[in-house]
């Protein structure tokens, strides 16, 4: 039954944000060259929803910003951990970068991605969790963007020590 409600109640652009992460993760299981915006994109859109997470939420504030902080303060110490700049090459002059094969992007995105459903699926059929779900989606709000920017900073700091390597878009 829960099954069933959670299916037919789901807007079609869930399913194609789905399917989007989904196809990046995928691609991103191998080595392969890419344009900096385009790394640039998934840790953007992240980033941007958590912060939409903490605008959108109404409630007391100062357990609002808490909630969201250690969400953050956790997803800012995992992405910081989770990036090896060493494993990247950068080719400066054609704003291209290298990454290793990893299942790590797939998983990531798609946990976020499926805590936010979970979460906002239970607040809206469950009317007694609802306050409680919503406050753990505020959590993994500031634990999305929070990762991303810790993963963006050290994206940043390797990419600066870097030394120029000569690739080509494959």
């Amino acid at each position: 039954m829960f099954l069933s409600h959670l299916l037919q109640g789901t807007p079609l652009w869930v399913y194609a944000i789905f399917a989007v992460l989904l196809y990046l993760g995928l691609r991103r299981l191998r080595t392969g060259v890419q344009s900096l915006a385009r790394v640039w994109a998934v840790p953007a859109v992240f980033i941007a929803w958590g912060l939409i997470g903490l605008a959108g939420h109404s409630g007391a504030p100062l357990e609002t910003l808490s909630r969201w902080f250690l969400g953050a303060a956790i997803g800012g110490a995992l992405g910081v951990w989770s990036l090896n700049p060493a494993a990247l090459a950068f080719d400066h002059q054609r704003r291209l970068v290298r990454q290793p094969g990893s299942a790590l992007p797939l998983l990531r995105n798609l946990g976020i991605f499926g805590a936010h459903y979970a979460l906002q699926v239970i607040a809206a059929v469950q009317p007694q969790l609802h306050a409680s779900a919503l406050g753990w989606d505020l959590v993994v709000s500031g634990f999305s963007a929070g990762y991303f920017a810790g993963w963006a900073l050290r994206f940043l700091a390797g990419q600066r020590r870097a030394p120029q390597t000569d690739l080509a878009l494959a």
